[in-house]
């Protein structure tokens, strides 16, 4: 049986930014051992997996792919989003949280593909010409658009929140991380380095104003959350958007639909 363990291990201790002395110290185990482990000398054990996981506080994305390298039983695989589970529990997000949420609301996977959305959050962007009932729209293609950028009033003022949030998202999904080079290369964030150096103090918290087709205009900011007791794989990853309204008008449009 081939052990990937080896170079698993070596990968995400230096992702860590520990050397074999200092994990070995956390492990209470030796750097002999670890050495070992990561040349393929020695094959990692159920316990040793389990000090491994819960020392360093893994997420449960590199415990999974730790438990795939070592051969042993994955108590943490990665299934489907048709999987009836995973499916469950995007549906009691759906009723239990986004619907209960006045105003837009949506979850959303890794790759930014929008699994759930409440009504608001449908009539607003039907109104963008965006339909969220289609099987797995995208938002970064919506965000990325032209037309999405053109409804953003104040497209040079929220654009860097933009810019920094996905690149944050860029570095943890392949998905992301192409479309963002490619909105890089196409110009999209080219004012980016200017617009920061030429920043003068203002509002502590920064809102984007969207203009709406029948003339009127909404100002609002999202909320992003996730769940801190999801042990899946696919679920872990899932970002819950929730766009708050900035002020009375606002709120009442949302709020009328």
């Amino acid at each position: 049986m081939t052990n990937d363990f080896g170079p698993a291990l070596r990968r995400l201790r230096r992702t860590l930014g520990l050397s074999q002395l200092a994990l070995a110290t956390l492990l209470a185990s030796t750097q002999r051992h670890i050495s070992f482990l990561e040349t393929g000398r020695s094959r990692a054990t159920p316990a040793f997996l389990q000090r491994l996981c819960t020392e360093l506080n893994l997420s449960t994305a590199q415990r999974s792919a730790l438990f795939e390298a070592s051969g042993l039983r994955n108590p943490f695989p990665e299934r489907g989003l048709n999987d009836a589970e995973v499916a469950n529990a995007l549906d009691t997000i759906e009723q239990r949280l986004l619907r209960n949420w006045p105003f837009p609301a949506f979850a959303l996977d890794r790759d930014w593909t929008v699994l759930r959305a409440n009504d608001s959050a449908r009539r607003m962007f039907a109104g963008l010409g965006v339909d969220l009932g289609q099987p797995a729209p995208s938002l970064l293609a919506i965000v990325l658009s032209p037309a999405f950028r053109a409804s953003i009033r104040n497209w040079s003022e929220v654009s860097p929140g933009f810019y920094f949030r996905l690149q944050a998202a860029a570095e943890r999904n392949a998905t992301v991380r192409d479309a963002f080079e490619a909105a890089r290369a196409a110009g999209v964030f080219e004012d980016i380095p200017a617009l920061i150096t030429g920043q003068t103090s203002g509002d502590p918290m920064t809102c984007a104003e969207l203009a709406l087709p029948d003339g009127s205009v909404v100002r609002m900011t999202p909320f992003v959350g996730h769940f801190v007791t999801l042990q899946d794989v696919r679920l872990e990853t899932i970002e819950i958007e929730l766009m708050v309204p900035m002020d009375d008008p606002t709120e009442a449009r949302l709020r009328a639909g």
